[in-house]
C-alpha cells in the first residue's frame, strides 16, 4: 500500500521530533554528569557540547544559557520521579505503601545522580544566577512533592493512621525528613541499601519514636 505524501511528511516530522528529544536528553545527561564531577555549574557550554558529541550551536538550540540547562537537569530528574510514582500510585491503596513508594523513588533519583544532587544542594545556598536557577527549580519541584504529601497526610488522618494535626505542618515535617535523608544519602560514599533506608524512614514518619 503506497504511503501518501502527507503520511510521509508526518513520519519524517515524528522522526525529527524523536531525534530532537534524544539529543536534548543526551545534552542534559552529559551536563548533569559534568556538573556533578566539577561540584559546580562552572562548566562551559563548549565542553558540554564536546562531551555530548554535538555542535555548540545545537546546545543553544535547546538551552539559551547554562542556567536553563541546569534547571533542565533538575526538571528531568523530577519528570522521571513523577513517571515512576504515577505508574504505581493508584494501584497502591495503602497510605503507608504510597508513602514508601514516594520515598523510594525520591531516593532512587539521588542514587541516579548523587554527585549532581550534592552540587545542587550546595549551590542553591550561593548567591548569583546559578544558585538562583537551582533554588527556583527546587522550589517548584518541592511544591509538587508537597501536594502529594499533603494528600497523603489528609487521607491518613481521615483513616486514623496519622494523628490529627494541621496538614500543612504535617506536610512540612515529613518533607524535612525526606529532604534530610536525600541530602545525607547524596553525601555518603557507600549508602545503605535503599530498601533499608526507605523502610526505616517510612516507619519513623508513620510511628515516630513511640514504643
Amino acid at each position: 500500500m503506497a504511503t501518501s505524501p502527507s503520511g510521509t511528511e508526518n513520519s519524517k516530522d515524528r522522526l525529527k521530533g524523536v531525534i530532537r528529544d534524544f539529543r536534548r536528553e543526551q545534552v542534559i545527561d552529559v551536563a548533569r554528569q559534568l556538573f556533578g564531577e566539577r561540584g559546580s555549574i562552572d562548566v562551559s557550554m563548549d565542553e558540554i557540547a564536546s562531551r555530548a558529541g554535538v555542535a555548540r550551536s545545537t546546545v543553544y538550540v535547546y538551552f539559551a544559557n547554562r542556567d536553563e540547562l541546569v534547571r533542565a537537569c533538575l526538571e528531568s530528574l523530577h519528570s522521571h520521579l513523577v513517571a515512576a510514582v504515577a505508574a504505581s500510585w493508584e494501584s497502591e491503596p495503602d497510605i503507608t505503601g504510597r508513602l514508601r513508594l514516594l520515598i523510594d523513588e525520591m531516593l532512587a533519583r539521588v542514587d541516579d545522580a548523587p554527585a549532581f544532587i550534592r552540587m545542587a544542594l550546595v549551590t542553591q545556598e550561593a548567591s548569583g544566577r546559578g544558585g538562583d536557577a537551582i533554588r527556583q527549580e527546587l522550589a517548584t519541584i518541592g511544591l509538587n512533592i508537597a501536594r502529594l504529601l499533603r494528600g497523603l497526610c489528609e487521607e491518613g488522618m481521615t483513616q486514623g493512621i496519622f494523628r490529627p494535626m494541621d496538614p500543612d505542618l504535617a506536610t512540612s515535617l515529613i518533607g524535612q525528613q525526606i529532604y534530610g535523608a536525600m541530602a545525607v544519602r547524596a553525601a555518603e560514599p557507600l549508602p545503605a541499601e535503599r530498601s533499608t533506608t526507605v523502610g526505616l524512614l517510612t516507619d519513623f514518619i508513620v510511628h515516630g519514636l513511640g514504643a
